[in-house]
């Protein structure tokens, strides 16, 4: 899979879940994701300075129809903290958040930071899934933008190497989390 089919596909699942808007800051490790983005003639894309004007963006424009994605690093997603907090969670506004996953196995840089994603949002009450086959992209994207709208909150779906086309897979990795939810099950 090339970063381009990546790319696309991920798109893809955007406009099947009904996204319209997309608001983002530039990310090398997201570049051919939001050229994609920004040449799509349906979707809205809104460049940022700060992820967390994106926030408040995608808020306001959700209260006027439109189904809105924020995409950034899980840098910019602590950065946008407080705007999720006191704007999504507070007035119940859906958002889906696609957050690279900096700092995932595998990965030589941002080792803190990835090992502080997923407990920030476990934090704040936003459930999360990591995406890793590309091939359920368009069904993930789509069931997440559902639990967000139904639930009122904002939903966050995180991008890893193998999902954006930059790295190979390297078969089903597990975690903590993920074997949580089996027993749950």
């Amino acid at each position: 899979m090339t970063v381009e089919e990546a790319a696309n596909t991920i798109l893809g699942g955007l406009r099947e879940a009904g996204i319209n808007l997309v608001a983002s800051l530039p990310d090398i490790n997201l570049a051919q994701l939001l050229g994609a983005i920004e040449r799509d003639q349906d979707v809205l894309h809104v460049p940022l300075c700060r992820e967390e004007e994106g926030i408040g963006i995608c808020a306001g424009a959700y209260l006027v129809g439109k189904k809105c994605a924020v995409v950034m690093q899980n840098g910019g997603f602590f950065n946008s903290n407080n705007a999720i907090v006191s704007t999504l969670l507070q007035y119940q506004i859906p958002l889906l958040l696609l957050i690279y996953y900096a700092g995932d196995i595998g990965d030589r840089t941002f080792s803190t930071t990835g090992s502080m994603t997923e407990p920030v949002l476990s934090a704040l009450g936003i459930r999360s899934y990591i995406l890793r086959q590309l091939d359920q992209v368009k069904e993930v994207i789509k069931r997440a933008q559902i639990l967000a709208e139904d639930s009122k909150r904002p939903v966050a779906l995180l991008l890893t190497k193998e999902v954006l086309g930059r790295r190979a897979a390297a078969g089903v990795l597990r975690t903590r989390n993920d074997a949580a939810d089996d027993e749950r099950q």
